[in-house]
């Protein structure tokens, strides 16, 4: 990676992570970063959107001076430990160091990362500005700012602690807005933020498409939870499934509970020390099943995820995206399965032409898709 000549040690652990060729995104984006654009990023998930960020990032940075220097900001404590660990596996032999500041966690702990004088910030939006305020993470030498999964970082819920973070650092501060879906809102926030920052859309390749299969069933209520249990058993499967309402999530966990499959939940209620156990114990294939909501595994990256199921239709376009781009990930095959409730099928339909994607019906297992039409007889 000749690009990488003035830190060779970005070659180096570009090899030894055992990749070959840029992706599409990386190859588009590293030279505009490199020249100091402030971009904003449309690419589907799995296509390599951190390290066409990261390794951009690590390769101006300076191992002399012993100061913050970027600052990635992520929606979700997970996404941010994340893209910490790449970072750090990147940074061997660099010298230079990286520190997590998540929010929920303790703060006295993150006051002492920051007095190892990291060069690299990762974390979430309200953290980040609390630390600032408390002035204790120094901004002015910051030249570059990332909000990784834009639409969710610069949501209404933190985009003041986003627009607090970007005045802090140096006037000339380099910004970088990166996610699958770009909306008008999104595009207006990052042009608040960023005097003109240049749009970079990466659209998924035909080669990119066929490598996920789109299908529906058509089931009743009552038969849904059986018919997951039959398509999420089947040998060789590590899958997701994504349910729209939390409240709903006890409930189905109750009725998988008695029934023959090995499966967690991951709902954004759940403590930070458990959800490292669910997310570990998925990641190491101890469950076949991993029940969660779009806000709990929102920037989830996950490897050799081979289905990801839409137990409840998804709301719209960009959130079946996101829900999808958990499979087939950079070029690897992938199923995603759609259960639907009868009258369900056309609003399916017009998601995935928007998509340019290919749908096709299944038809389901009979024992799950049987009507019950037995009825106790009138004395």
């Amino acid at each position: 990676m000749k690009m990488f000549d003035h830190h060779p040690f970005l070659s180096e652990n570009w090899q030894a992570a055992g990749f070959t060729d840029l992706s599409q995104v990386q190859e588009k984006a590293i030279p505009r970063i490199m020249d100091g654009e402030d971009l904003l990023v449309e690419a589907p998930t799995g296509t390599g959107k951190t390290l066409a960020y990261l390794l951009p990032i690590l390769q101006k940075m300076d191992p002399e001076k012993n100061k913050t220097q970027a600052i990635i900001l992520a929606p979700t404590r997970e996404l941010a430990m994340q893209v910490f660990e790449v970072s750090q596996g990147f940074l061997k032999g660099s010298g230079m160091t990286a520190a997590s500041l998540i929010g929920g966690a303790a703060v006295k702990r993150q006051l002492e990362k920051l007095k190892k004088h990291p060069q690299l910030i990762v974390g979430t939006p309200n953290r980040i500005a609390e630390l600032i305020d408390m002035k204790k993470l120094k901004m002015n030498e910051v030249k570059t700012i990332v909000a990784d999964e834009a639409d969710q970082v610069l949501h209404p819920s933190t985009i003041e602690d986003v627009s607090y973070i970007c005045q802090s650092a140096l006037r000339d501060c380099q910004l970088l807005f990166f996610s699958a879906t770009i909306s008008d809102k999104v595009l207006v926030q990052a042009k608040k933020l960023s005097d003109d920052p240049s749009v970079l859309s990466i659209a998924a390749t035909d080669d990119e498409k066929k490598a996920i299969d789109h299908s529906y069933y058509v089931t009743n209520r009552r038969e849904k939870p059986e018919l997951l249990r039959k398509l999420a058993r089947k040998d060789g499967v590590k899958a997701l499934a994504f349910v729209n309402n939390s409240n709903y999530l006890s409930r189905l966990k109750d009725i998988l509970a008695t029934k023959k499959i090995s499966f967690d939940v991951l709902d954004s209620s759940t403590n930070k020390t458990e959800r490292k156990n669910v997310l570990n114990r998925f990641r190491n294939d101890q469950v076949q099943l991993l029940l969660t909501t779009d806000l709990a595994a929102r920037g989830l990256d996950i490897d050799n995820i081979t289905h990801v199921f839409h137990y409840d239709l998804s709301e719209d376009a960009r959130t079946y995206l996101h829900r999808s781009g958990r499979t087939g990930r950079m070029g690897k095959e992938g199923s995603v399965v759609t259960l639907l409730l009868p009258g369900e099928e056309k609003y399916l339909e017009k998601i995935t032409q928007k998509l340019e994607l290919d749908l096709k019906r299944n038809v389901a297992p009979k024992s799950a898709n049987k009507p019950n039409n037995k009825r106790g007889k009138n004395k």
